[in-house]
């Protein structure tokens, strides 16, 4: 079962649209409340042979990963890498790692975090190439930066992507009746098919407002985009959106 209060870690009810380039960094919470989450069995991803026939000694990947309040992985998404073979072992080695939630007074939650592994070729390694791994070397040679890739920003984006199901918070009376209301700005990414990717919300929000955090949460992993372009093709790209949540009139 989803847990619906995804915190995101360090590394009206409808206000305004996406926010464009919107950067905020949440307060740490008391130690005493807040444990982050833990990697309690790790494999090490494996330098990828191949890139080495391309005279690549050294790389990167970073993956973005959402772990519930079970300690299972549920979704990840690769966020950017200098050749698509450092992502491949980066997330080959995440399906095996074991993880342990976060937790906020003392109970388990769901998290997002990004992680980044670089790379680095120990040694010389003599690797016999294929017609294909030649092709490959000659585009990277002509172009060092072809087989990068990293998510797009909205404001790169061809234009900022259409909504095409928008599904608006629940919130009942009764909480509406005891809350003070308040501002939760949810970030996800939308990916190449305008599917919202691992929303979340900053600990510091979730600590003091986690009934509304869940609604939000909730309401945006049900939203449908257009999906968004660069040039024309379908890519990844990051958002954000604010929801203020108004307690019910006396």
């Amino acid at each position: 079962m989803k847990t619906l209060q995804l915190l995101r870690l360090p590394l009206a009810f409808l206000c305004g649209g996406l926010v464009a380039g919107a950067q905020f960094t949440p307060q740490l919470v008391p130690a005493s409340d807040y444990v982050p989450m833990k990697f309690i069995q790790t494999v090490a991803p494996v330098f990828p042979q191949k890139v080495l026939a391309l005279g690549l000694k050294s790389g990167e990947a970073t993956v973005a990963i959402q772990i519930d309040a079970d300690g299972a992985l549920t979704d990840f998404l690769v966020t950017t890498y200098s050749h698509p073979a450092f992502a491949e072992v980066a997330v080959a080695a995440l399906r095996k790692w074991r993880y342990e939630p976060a937790r906020i007074h003392g109970a388990p939650r769901s998290a997002k975090a990004d992680l980044t592994f670089n790379f680095e070729a120990q040694g010389v390694v003599v690797v016999d190439m294929s017609v294909l791994e030649q092709a490959e070397m000659l585009r990277f040679r002509i172009s060092p930066n072809a087989m990068t890739y990293s998510a797009s920003t909205l404001s790169q984006l061809d234009r900022i992507p259409t909504p095409i199901k928008i599904v608006k918070p629940v919130y009942p009376e009764n909480i509406a009746r005891s809350s003070h209301g308040g501002r939760i700005t949810v970030e996800f990414y939308i990916d190449e098919q305008g599917h919202v990717r691992l929303p979340s919300v900053d600990r510091e929000t979730i600590e003091a407002n986690g009934e509304l955090s869940a609604m939000a949460i909730t309401a945006v992993e049900q939203w449908q985009f257009e999906p968004p372009l660069v040039n024309g093709r379908p890519v990844v790209t990051l958002a954000q959106q604010n929801f203020n949540f108004k307690p019910a009139a006396p």
